[in-house]
Order: structure tokens, then sequence, then C-alpha cells
């Protein structure tokens, strides 16, 4: 037999079919564990790849793929609490650290044309009028001083006549530089039911016309002042007149104020008669629409941004606000707030006195006059160019007001000469000045900026002059005596009900809401920031959970796949091709 039958004939021998099949799962067996123990699964992955949504990728990437139903309400609340406490943050920084609330609660101040705000101060109700309260001083000895039968002259402080003051705006111009032109139209109601005095009672009081007009003829070219000071004398007017307390206040007919070249074309006199009806002098306030701290800064007056009233330039500049209102920024650090009074032709001061509690414990800053605002130069040196348009710098109380009063001899003060030096008052009796009843003070709201309480405290005064026109009747008067005629005082009204309520419902309500949200908002954050935290851990729990069930799953698929005998101490069954194609099956141990 050749060589090459003998191999033809010694053929491999062919495997029984099962022995086949054991051998190639075995096979298979082997290449997943190998390459599960390489890391690499893409051998054992379901048929096909699967398709991955934006949720799924994130979910993925933040090992949060396999999360039940009860996780995913955990991870959307963890996106709703932090979307609150960025919110809720936000909120606190801004009613903490900011002035947003009370600036949104002020834009409801500025006088915008057509706004709410705007009519109610052009056409307040009624409800809001303030009083006037008018004190007349009434000399009730004069005749017999003047014919040297009393040592000093004895005034009398009659009143108050109390009047319902309305006050509407009138000439109204809203300008494009964000003021607001306008004129006051005043109207009085006399009550008497708050009054002391009735308007028909009889007075004597110093004849006003007279006592002004001495100074006019003075100043008037000599052929001039000689017919004038003829009429008058025919005249026989009294150095003091007797008249009810109505036609002295609110006018009469008078034959001085008649004559052309002294009242103008006048026929009247009062000494309140200018305030009643259209005012004769234009306002110019800034609405606070471009900054809210110029608010109520009155910019012009007649037509002028500084007055002339004075002699330089920190006397003249009007630089103070309309008394009914004021910017609550500039009542935030307490400072000195200015208040321009027309009755004056001046700025007058106010300065931050205290806290004070009104009206069903409602809040107010109370603010009041300086002392020294009507003082001499030589003790208050800010007083200086009030003093420089005249020849005398009278001592300290009273303030020259002449050119503001068409050179009349009018030189106010506050009421019964309060801070005034005792000189001024020498020669009276019944003069009793006293803090409380006769210096000016505002209650002023500190959020609103309006006052709801006070009094404006102002006394009318009128100098004489002993020319040769009063000459003959003054004899026994000083040249240059002040003398008293009347003081007003304009205070808040009685609030009804329904105002109070409102300004309960304005200083706890807008205080409580503000309160409210300023705690509301760090109680917030501090709860969501710990529902974060919690969420955030609860999720990190479930994350590492997983991946020590998925490592736990790994382990038991190696040990599925190993087979049986790997249970039995890991056997591998390894197949054997030996020389000359005989195969031999073994089992190995590992």
């Amino acid at each position: 037999m050749s060589h090459a039958t003998l191999h033809h004939d010694v053929a491999q021998p062919t495997l029984p079919a099962s022995e086949d099949l054991t051998v190639q799962t075995n096979k298979s067996k082997t290449n997943t564990l190998n390459s599960l123990r390489n890391g690499n699964t893409s051998n054992y992955s379901s048929p096909g790849p699967e398709k991955l949504t934006v949720l799924d990728m994130i979910l993925e990437s933040l090992a949060l793929r396999n999360l039940t139903s009860k996780d995913m309400g955990t991870l959307i609340m963890l996106g709703s609490m932090f979307l609150l406490f960025v919110i809720s943050v936000t909120g606190f920084f801004v009613m903490w650290f900011t002035e947003y609330y009370n600036n949104t609660m002020l834009e409801n101040l500025i006088l915008a044309e057509h706004s709410d705000t705007a009519n109610s101060w052009l056409s307040p109700d009624p409800k809001y009028d303030t009083l006037l309260k008018a004190h007349i001083f009434n000399y009730t000895n004069i005749e017999d001083y003047l014919a040297g039968r009393a040592d000093k002259i004895h005034v009398e402080d009659l009143g108050p006549l109390t009047y319902q003051e309305h006050t509407i705006k009138d000439q109204v111009s809203f300008n494009k530089n964000h003021t607001v032109t306008f004129r006051d139209k005043k109207s009085y109601k006399f009550l008497p039911e708050k009054s002391t005095v009735r308007e028909d009672d009889m007075i004597l009081v110093p004849n006003v016309p007279l006592l002004s007009a001495a100074v006019h003829v003075k100043r008037m070219a000599a052929i001039k002042r000689l017919i004038v000071t003829g009429t008058i004398k025919l005249f026989e007017e009294p150095l003091f007149k007797r008249l009810t307390a109505h036609e002295y206040l609110w006018g009469y007919r008078d034959k001085i104020i008649s004559l052309e070249s002294l009242g103008g074309g006048k026929t009247h006199f009062g000494l309140l008669r200018t305030r009643n009806g259209t005012s004769v002098d234009s306002v110019q306030l800034n609405t606070g629409e471009d900054d809210i701290s110029k608010f109520s800064i009155i910019t012009q007056f007649n037509g002028k941004p500084q007055l002339d009233f004075w002699q330089g330039d920190e006397c003249n500049r009007i630089d103070g606000s309309e008394p009914s209102m004021f910017s609550p920024t500039m009542l935030q650090t307490r400072s000195t707030v200015n208040v321009f009074l027309q009755v004056l032709c001046r700025k007058v001061p106010l300065r931050f006195e205290k806290e004070e509690t009104i009206y069903n414990d409602i809040d107010v800053l109370r603010y009041r006059t300086p002392l020294d605002v009507f003082a001499h130069p030589s003790e208050n040196p800010a007083n200086e160019c009030y003093c420089r348009n005249t020849d005398l710098c009278l001592p300290s109380g009273v303030i020259n007001a002449t050119r503001c009063y068409d050179d009349s001899p009018i030189f106010p003060s506050f009421p019964h000469f309060f801070t005034g030096d005792p000189i001024l008052y020498k020669d009276f009796e019944g003069i009793n000045p006293d803090a409380e009843l006769h210096q000016t003070y505002a209650d002023i709201h500190p959020r609103f900026g309006f006052p709801i309480s006070g009094a404006s405290r102002i006394q009318i005064n009128i100098m004489l002059d002993k020319t040769p026109l009063l000459r003959n009747q003054a004899w026994r008067m000083q040249n240059a005596t002040i003398l008293p005629l009347i003081w007003i005082e304009i205070t808040a009204g009685d609030f009804n009900e329904d105002v109070l309520h409102t300004l309960y419902v304005s200083t706890f309500g807008l205080d409580a809401i503000q309160l409210a949200l300023k705690y509301g908002t760090l109680l917030v954050s501090v709860t969501s920031f710990s529902l974060i935290v919690a969420s955030v851990y609860y999720l990190n729990s479930k994350r590492e959970e997983q991946q020590q069930l998925e490592k736990s799953k790994s382990s038991a698929e190696l040990e599925a796949l190993a087979g049986p005998s790997a249970s039995n101490g890991g056997g591998i069954v390894v197949v054997q091709v030996l020389p000359h194609g005989v195969s031999l099956a073994h089992c190995a141990n590992s």
C-alpha cells in the first residue's frame, strides 16, 4: 500500500453532532465572557441600534437612565425648586437691597398729565380741604393810649375765625420739561361751629390803607405828594378804624385805595382779599416724571427762576417745595427740607424733629421750623441777604417783606412774635409767645410725602412810618413801631372715617405687603434651597444604587455565561487538535 493511500485512508474522525454543538456553544460563551471582561458589550446587545430621545441622552449623561416614575417626579420637582429658588433669590435681593418696591409705589405720586394723581391734585375732593384759622389783634385801649391815658397798648387775640379752604388749580399748563405751571384758586366757607368770633363782630384795628399810603406818598414827587396828602387829609381817615371781622379780612370799600395813584384801580381792601379767588402769582413746579427726587420742587415763581425781592443769590434762590407735598426721597435721610411760602416770598427750612404717632397709630415724620429762621444776621448769618434790601435791619423775629408787597411796609413774623426779640413788643400788652401755639410744624407721611397734620403759622405786621401824613395822629407812638395785624394758621381738616381708612390702608397695608414680600422671599429662598439639596441627595443615592445594581448584574451574567461547571470549579471545555488529524476533547480545570 502506497504512502498516499495510507494518508487518504487515515482521515480525521467525524465528531458527533451533539459534540460539535457543545464545542460551538462553549466557544460562544468563551467569546462573550472575554468581551464582558474587556468591557465590550457590543456583541451582547439586542439586535439593531436603539434610538435615544433628548431626555434619554440627558439622563444617560447623568447616569439616571433607568429611573422610576417616582424618581422622575423627584427630578421634575428639583427643576421646579431650582426655578423657584432663582426667582425667590432675585426677589430677596430686590426687596432687601433696592428701593424698587418704594419706587414703584412712588410712581403713583408723579403728576403726569391726565393721570389720576394729577386729576386729584388739580381738583381735589372737598373731604381733603384744609382749614384757615384767622386770629385778629383787637386794639382795645388804643384811644386811651394815644390820648396818654394808658402806658401800653393792649391787644386782644380774637379768634379763631375758622374757614374751610378749598383749593383747585387754575390756568394749568403741563410743560415738556417735566414741569407744570398753575395758579391757585381758593374759595372759603365760614365755619361758625369751629369759630370763637362771629364775622359781624366789631373790632378796632390799624388803618392799613392809611399806614401803607404814608410810605407810598413819601416817595412821590413833591407836587404830587402835596396833592395826594391833601386829598387823604380831607377823608379824615383815623389811624385806627372800627370794622367788622368780615370787612377786615375779606374786604370793604376804602376811599384811600380808590385813589388811582395809590390803589391802581382797586376799590376794596381786605387782609385776606387776595387769597379769595385766583392767585395773582403763578407757580411752576417739577412733576417728578424725570426724577422723583425733584417732585414738587418749585422751579419758577411768576415766570422767573429766581426771586428779585432780596439782595443775594442765596436768598433769591427759590429752592423749595410746594407746602402741600414733598418728595419722599428727600424725607428718607431725615435731612432739612425747604418750603416756599408765597406769603413770605421766600423759602423756609423745616428740620426733622422726631418720629411721631397720630390718628389711630399712624406713623409720621415731624418737622419744625428752626427757632433762628427770622433771627438777626448776628445770630444767623444766613439771614444777612434778607437785610440788605432795607436801610434798617430790624431785631430778630421779623423780616422785611416790603418789596414782596408792592413796597407796602409789611413785616411778617411768627404769631405773637415767637422767637422774636422782646424789644419788638415792649410797648404792648397781650403778646404771649408760645411754641405749642405759634410755631410752624408739619407731620408728613413717610411713604407718600404729604402732610397729614400740622400747622403753618404766620403773623402779618405793618410798620408805622411817622411821615407828615401820620405825624399828628401818631405823636405818642415811636417811629418804626411794628403793629401786629392778624395771624393765620393753615391746618388739615377734620378727616372723616373714609379718609382715616385710606390713611390706615396706605400706612399699614402697603407696609404689610412690603414686609410680606421681604420675609416671604427670604423664606421661599431658604425652603427651595433645602428642597434642592434634599432632591440632589436623593437622586445621587439612586444613581449609586443603580450603579451598584448594574455591577451586580454584570457579575451574575459572568457567572451565568461560565456555565454549570463554573459553579463546580470553573471548568472550561478545550478542544485540542492532535497531529495527523486526531482530535481529542478534554476538560481542564482553571
